[in-house]
């Protein structure tokens, strides 16, 4: 047993999340010098893993996507921050499926007080439920879930071929240890590391990381300090989806 069970459902689905506060969205857009309407679901919901509830919000079409994106967020937010500034409903226009998790003991996902396995390994047994690794999964980070994250990946990326991309936002030299980093050069996905230009401390984190992870890069705002993606999240999003295209492209030996 993988020790998940589904705390709510429905009766076509009794093993699945209950879904909350379902939204349809329909965004027009340019097509072929012809307007098309993008349609799709932006909804919450709550899944149990090994007795403990982790919340998250989504945002796809229903079709088969052009890849999955998992966002993770810093200690100031909560899941909402993505939507709130349009990272989920641009994605979910173009073809990914997007989700957005709140670790344990941040938003509504409950602590674990029992710590009966390393938060990597929710990580990991959430991304299987949700069936996340097919046809390929992106995943960003931010701030305070940056440790689990990388934690993650240096355990999984160089045995899951479909977990294409990382990306990382503020990586303080204080989340990491040396031997985190020596760790790092076992990450085989396409890594972007972003950083504000007048945050001194991430930028000589993130080029540290950057030359241990063989493909990876860092990519900095200027004029910005931390939590760009809020100040101006329009870049942001420009940003992403690029680097969402490029991932989409790279085979995964290949470096950057």
């Amino acid at each position: 047993s993988s020790g998940i069970n589904a705390e709510y459902g429905n009766e076509s689905d009794p093993h699945g999340p209950k879904l909350i506060n379902v939204k349809h969205v329909s965004k027009s857009r340019k097509k072929g010098g012809k307007t098309a309407d993008d349609d799709f679901l932006v909804f919450e919901a709550k899944v149990e893993i090994l007795g403990n509830i982790m919340h998250y919000r989504e945002a796809s079409n229903g079709w088969v996507p052009k890849m999955n994106v998992m966002l993770f967020t810093g200690q100031h937010f909560t899941s909402s921050i993505w939507n709130d500034i349009g990272t989920m409903e641009d994605l979910a226009s173009l073809g990914y499926r997007v989700v957005s998790l709140e670790l344990p003991g941040h938003g509504l996902s409950r602590e674990d007080p029992e710590k009966k396995i390393r938060v990597a390994e929710y990580i990991k047994l959430f991304i299987q439920h949700l069936d996340l690794y097919r046809p390929g999964l992106v995943v960003l980070t931010c701030d305070e879930s940056n440790s689990n994250v990388m934690e993650y990946f240096i355990r999984y990326s160089h045995t899951s071929p479909l977990l294409k991309g990382l990306i990382v936002i503020d990586s303080a030299a204080d989340q990491f240890t040396s031997m985190d980093r020596v760790l790092g050069t076992s990450i085989e996905s396409q890594t972007l590391f972003l950083c504000g230009g007048t945050d001194s401390d991430c930028q000589t984190s993130a080029n540290d990381w950057a030359r241990n992870i063989p493909n990876s890069r860092v990519h900095s705002f200027s004029n910005a300090y931390r939590e760009f993606y809020n100040e101006d999240p329009v870049v942001f999003n420009t940003i992403l989806k690029r680097f969402l295209e490029y991932v989409a492209q790279k085979p995964q030996s290949e470096k950057i």
